[in-house]
Parts: C-alpha cells; sequence; structure tokens
C-alpha cells in the first residue's frame, strides 16, 4: 500500500459528466439519444499518490481518466491541476499543461508507432511537448529513461515488434515520462500482459512513485494489483463513483452491494475454496437507460 505526504489534491474533478450522442437506429435506438459515460463523478489524487479505479468494463473509467487530463472536455463539472481550473482550457495553455500530464494506454502494441525506433518515439515525445535539447542532453535523457524502466541503451534502435509485451509496455512508460510528468493515467497498464510481465510492470510502476513522486489514476480490472499499489480505490458503476475509501478499509468492509458483487466474481488462489456468492436483482445495467 502506498502513502503520501501531502494532502493537498494535485488532480481534483468535482462532479464532472461527460455526455456523447448515439445517432438515431444504433442499437435500436428511436430519435436521438445521450450515452452518459461519466455521470457527476468526483475524485481527489494527491501528489505522489496512487489512487484505484475499479469497475466493470464499460463503467466509464478510461472515459473519467481521459477527462482528468483534458483528451476529453467534461461536458459539465470542475477539473482542477495544482490548484488551477483546467476545465474550460483550449489551444497553447491546454498544450503547456499537458507537458505535466500523460497517459499509460492498456495495449502497447496498438499505442506505439511500428515504424519508430525507441529512439524515434522517445524523440517524439519530447518535440511533442516543446522540451528543447542540446543533442547531448538529448542522449543522456533518453539513456536515462530507458535505465529508469529497465531497457538496455541497446534497444534505441530497435523496433516495438521486436519486443515482448512487457518490453513493449516499458517502453510505453517510458515515453510518458519523458516530459517528466506530475501525473499519471495508466489505463489497464497490465491487462494484456502475463504474470511474469505483469509483476515487473506493477513493480515498476510502485518505483516510479517511490523515487519521482509522480501521481497515478491506476485503471485496473485486477483487484489484487490496485489493492497492492493504490493508497484508496474508487469503485465506478455506470458512469459514478458508487464508493470511495482507503485500500485496506474498502477490502476489509465494502459497503456498496456492487463493490462487494465485484469481489465475489474474482477467482480464489485456490480452486477448491468455495465462498458465498450474492446474485445482484433487476436487468443488467444500461449506459442509454439507467
Amino acid at each position: 500500500m502506498t502513502d503520501t505526504s501531502q494532502d493537498k489534491p494535485l488532480v481534483e474533478a468535482d462532479e464532472v459528466s461527460k455526455v456523447f450522442p448515439v445517432k438515431p437506429g444504433l442499437h435500436g435506438t428511436v430519435g436521438r439519444r445521450w450515452v452518459k459515460a461519466v455521470d457527476r463523478a468526483s475524485i481527489s489524487i494527491a501528489r505522489g499518490e496512487i489512487v484505484g479505479l475499479i469497475g466493470e468494463s464499460g463503467a466509464g473509467k478510461s472515459a473519467l481518466g481521459r477527462l482528468l487530463i483534458r483528451l476529453e472536455t467534461p461536458t459539465a463539472g470542475t477539473i482542477r491541476f495544482d490548484g488551477e481550473d483546467i476545465t474550460a482550457l483550449r489551444g497553447r495553455p491546454l498544450r503547456r499543461k499537458r507537458r505535466r500530464m500523460q497517459i499509460i494506454f492498456q495495449d502497447p502494441a496498438s499505442s506505439l508507432n511500428p515504424r519508430f525506433t525507441v529512439r524515434d518515439t522517445l524523440k517524439e515525445a519530447i518535440r511533442a511537448n516543446r522540451k528543447r535539447q542540446s543533442s547531448r542532453m538529448q542522449r543522456a535523457h533518453l539513456a536515462a529513461l530507458l535505465s529508469m524502466v529497465g531497457l538496455p541503451l541497446s534497444t534505441l534502435d530497435r523496433y516495438p515488434k521486436e519486443f515482448s509485451g512487457g518490453e513493449r509496455q516499458r517502453l510505453a512508460i517510458a515515453r510518458a515520462l519523458a516530459v517528466e510528468p506530475r501525473f499519471i493515467v495508466a489505463d489497464e497498464p497490465v491487462s494484456a500482459l502475463d504474470l511474469s510481465s505483469r509483476s515487473h510492470i506493477v513493480s515498476l510502476l510502485d518505483d516510479l512513485r517511490r523515487e519521482l513522486g509522480v501521481a497515478l489514476l491506476l485503471i485496473v480490472h485486477d483487484l489484487e494489483v490496485a489493492r497492492f499499489l493504490s493508497s484508496q480505490i474508487n469503485v465506478m458503476y455506470l458512469g459514478q463513483i458508487v464508493e470511495r475509501a482507503p485500500t485496506d478499509l474498502l477490502f476489509r468492509h465494502p459497503r456498496h452491494p456492487y463493490t462487494r458483487a465485484l469481489f465475489e466474481a474474482t477467482l480464489l488462489p485456490d480452486p477448491d475454496s468455495t465462498r458465498r456468492s450474492s446474485i445482484l436483482p433487476g436487468e443488467p445495467p444500461s449506459a442509454l437507460d439507467p
């Protein structure tokens, strides 16, 4: 479990919503309909803190993460970064602010350009964020980034297809770190990896938090990963944060029926073990008609 030494939020969302239109005829809809991807969600992340965000697919976790770093514009609510309201930022002011916010996508195989070498990938991230460096400084910077994520300097001239899944995710993390961000959204950073690679990436994220003081929003399905890394966990259901608590307390005493159902749905380490499971009443939820 992680600790944070400062209580002042670095990232804060207050009653944030994001609504997407659905065209008539799509999914059997009649007339113009709307999907609430995020519905009045509030979340707070302190400097150097890892906050977990869990919930089933389609709950709105990735949409909330993209809102926090302003890859999407909220329909309603307020987003603050380091005390500054960034809800309505546009153009150059938003680009400047994004130098301190980055994202690690779920699938590095699709998020990395297959035509770019490692060197090209990292240099592009640096250039895109207007970080000027001399050639000597840039070489040292690239070497430091690779060392930070456990990749040898010899990988600079290799292509993504030459790496394993775990190595590609390390490269994606290095790209996110290239502009020295203070906040990173890690969107399912281990779900596409095997167990061995998963443990390495989890340890790497924890090291980065401790050594660099980077704050992270950790979006995961794996409850044990959330439990190991997060100081607090938010549970998301149909776009809403339905429960929030310090990690240890949440796992000891989950209060919301949906949270308890999530925990009961996880596999036990012992295949011969059994436990009582509750069945949630009602119809499966629909974001078109909550």
